[in-house]
């Protein structure tokens, strides 16, 4: 465009440069004059035609722009609405956004509420009580676990050794067991005995389940252990009173007649043979008489102590009452009985000193040994009975092994195996 203009212009000026230079040649002609007027003219009109013509051009573009404005205008319309939309719906999902939260945080105040309860709960509930994942091998205790065990929940769920470190030796292989059958999904309860390192043995009872998923298998242990050494030590107690004898701490009537039914059975099963000893004490009476009962169970009690360090620590000494006991032994030869009866012969009919008065004893022991001399508990009794009694009309202070040639003797009828009878025979009915 500014191009053709600057054409145009310097035509114009040669045009006007040329028809002055004429002008002086042909002294102002007329014709000159129309002539130029007329090439000024078609220049003027050239000049206009091309001017309009971009001007046309200008019109065109001006048309095409406003168009694509016009487009724009519309784009920007529909990008205003869909904007418009867009907040609309940003507005609701807030909205809606802010209720959720409101609700998840009311929520998790309750479960917040819930778990510090479940905790409080878990804490102080009565003994301990435990969840162990298999899969993360995490073990959660309760605070409980530190008061049973004298050592912090930290300690014992970082070091879960010290579980088995602190077991009883002799309960440490049933322990070990009980935990396999948990491991394979069976239930336990099993009371064993742990080492508390301030208050030494303490007995606890642990329950204990298996948790399973859907496949059947063990996922997860939970259980709860119980301090029950009051009522451990209250059971000893009772049992003491019951099986023992109160003055010389020995096994009474009801204990022996057990453990004579045991020993005969095992005696059976596994062919080897068992023998009963009785032994009555000669002139206790005369001790009881003349320094008085306390002094009788002074010496119960020396004689007891006596018996015990004659026989070996598997054998069974019992008191039946008054001055007659009962000894159990079990796959012991004839000749080791007869050493054993001459060792309490010889060593318990030593003098006693009792409350500083000398008190001599001796004593008459009967023994029935199976099978030999029979095969059931009342037999035995009855033969150990009679040899006993043989013993002490043959002088006192020995011993006698049955034989038939007892048969016919007549028992006293406030003897050992006259006890012994009647107890089997009340325990029986």
């Amino acid at each position: 465009m500014l191009q053709k203009e600057r054409i145009a212009n310097v035509f114009i000026i040669a045009m006007i440069v040329t028809l002055s230079i004429l002008n002086n040649v042909l002294l102002s002609s007329n014709i000159l004059i129309h002539l130029i007027l007329v090439l000024l003219i078609f220049v003027v009109l050239w000049k206009l035609s091309m001017q309009n013509k971009q001007l046309h051009l200008d019109l065109q573009s001006l048309s095409t722009e406003n168009q694509q404005l016009h487009l724009d205008v519309q784009s920007l319309t529909a990008k205003k609405k869909q904007l418009h939309q867009d907040t609309q719906r940003l507005s609701a999902e807030n909205q809606h956004l802010h209720l959720e939260v409101e609700r998840l945080s009311a929520e998790n105040q309750q479960l917040q509420h819930k778990s510090f309860e479940l905790e409080e709960a878990f804490n102080s509930s009565f003994g301990g009580i435990f969840i162990y994942d298999l899969r993360t091998h995490k073990l959660t205790l309760s605070a409980g676990f530190e008061q049973i065990y004298g050592h912090s929940v930290q300690e014992l769920s970082k070091d879960q050794q010290l579980f088995y470190d602190l077991i009883h030796p002799q309960d440490l292989e049933e322990y070990t067991d009980n935990t396999s059958n948990l491991l394979l999904g069976e239930p336990i309860q099993s009371e064993f005995r742990i080492s508390h390192p301030q208050y030494g043995t303490r007995w606890i009872l642990k329950i204990a389940k298996p948790i399973k998923n859907d496949a059947d298998e063990v996922i997860k242990i939970s259980g709860q252990i119980i301090d029950i050494t009051k009522q451990k030590e209250l059971e000893i107690e009772l049992k003491q009173l019951a099986y023992y004898d109160e003055i010389t701490d020995l096994p009474n009537r009801k204990l022996l007649n057990r453990h004579i039914e045991k020993a005969l059975a095992r005696s059976k099963r596994h062919n080897h043979n068992f023998t009963i000893m009785f032994i009555d004490i000669d002139d206790f009476k005369k001790v009881n008489d003349t320094q008085g009962h306390d002094a009788g169970d002074i010496l119960l009690k020396k004689i007891a102590r006596r018996l015990i360090e004659c026989i070996r620590e598997e054998d069974l000494i019992a008191r039946i009452g008054g001055d007659e006991f009962v000894l159990v032994f079990e796959e012991t030869c004839k000749t080791d009985i007869e050493v054993i009866a001459q060792r309490i012969l010889d060593y318990v009919a030593l003098p006693y000193n009792i409350n500083g008065e000398e008190a001599k004893i001796s004593l008459s022991i009967g023994i029935s040994m199976y099978p030999d001399d029979g095969e059931n508990k009342e037999t035995l009794i009855i033969h150990a009975d009679k040899a006993m009694y043989s013993a002490k009309n043959n002088g006192k202070n020995n011993f006698k092994i049955y034989s038939s040639d007892l048969d016919d003797m007549e028992l006293k009828k406030e003897g050992i195996v006259t006890k012994l009878l009647n107890k089997i025979q009340t325990m029986s009915s």
